[in-house]
């Protein structure tokens, strides 16, 4: 079970260089907008001397606005890992990924379960994961029909995309070209709140569970294992909650 967000000491507050949240259900607020006390949470850290990045799930147009409102200046992480930037205005790294794999497995599920399937509406925009809608069909269902592809269930939407890929292994890739390339994993705290940000939990030991009440019992279970704290609020209130702590500790 994951320490309560308080446990984290004055030395840590310290050490940390490099926040890195996911967006839905981390920083938004229960009707999906983006929570405006987790927006001023950012730009306090980044004003406090730590650089905020994102990681999430969302297609790289959708993230970038938010960056840019948040004055964010880490690196940039969409589409569950596939896709990423070291900064906003970097150029878009080449991880090597492919569509093809998440296309194949989009087209045989939609055969395989006529008028089930559909792409969501952002589609367009992505360049690797395929974020689909199932209806009718459950998700562990999906999963058996599948071999070389992952489907991912972030609580918003379902995601096709090629195994191996995952935001907790992207960061790991970049961290050594982030600022100024001495970054340690040590230095880096990343937030969380559904089964597609157990990879992040996973690389990175000073991970935070920020409470999502969409989240089943057994998906809770999941992030409450692999997390080392937990918010006590939900949603963007609970990133903001353990952004404060971080900051006021910083202060003395």
């Amino acid at each position: 079970m994951p320490q309560p967000y308080h446990c984290i000491g004055r030395d840590l507050a310290h050490r940390i260089r490099l926040v890195v949240s996911d967006v839905d259900g981390t920083l938004t607020t229960a009707d999906d907008s983006v929570s405006a006390a987790a927006l001023e949470a950012i730009r306090r850290l980044e004003q406090g001397g730590i650089a905020v990045g994102l990681a999430s799930g969302r297609a790289l147009p959708r993230l970038e606005p938010l960056a840019e409102r948040g004055g964010v200046t880490g690196p940039i992480i969409a589409e569950n890992g596939a896709i990423a930037k070291l900064r906003i205005d970097g150029e878009l790294m080449d991880l090597g990924y492919s569509r093809q794999p998440a296309a194949e497995a989009f087209e045989k599920l939609r055969s395989l379960f006529p008028g089930a399937i559909e792409e969501t509406y952002d589609d367009e925009f992505r360049l690797v994961d395929f974020g689909i809608r199932s209806h009718g069909v459950e998700a562990g269902e999906l999963r058996r029909h599948l071999e070389d592809v992952q489907l991912l269930d972030s609580g918003y939407m379902l995601h096709l995309l090629e195994k191996g890929v995952s935001k907790g292994s992207t960061l790991a890739r970049l961290l050594g070209e982030v600022g100024d390339g001495s970054l340690s994993s040590e230095e880096v705290m990343v937030f969380g709140d559904s089964n597609t940000d157990v990879s992040l939990f996973q690389f990175f030991r000073h991970g935070v569970f920020i409470a999502n009440p969409r989240l089943s019992e057994q998906q809770r279970w999941a992030l409450e294992e692999a997390a080392e704290y937990a918010s006590d609020l939900p949603l963007g209130d609970g990133f903001a909650q353990v952004a404060q702590h971080i900051l006021g500790l910083r202060r003395e």
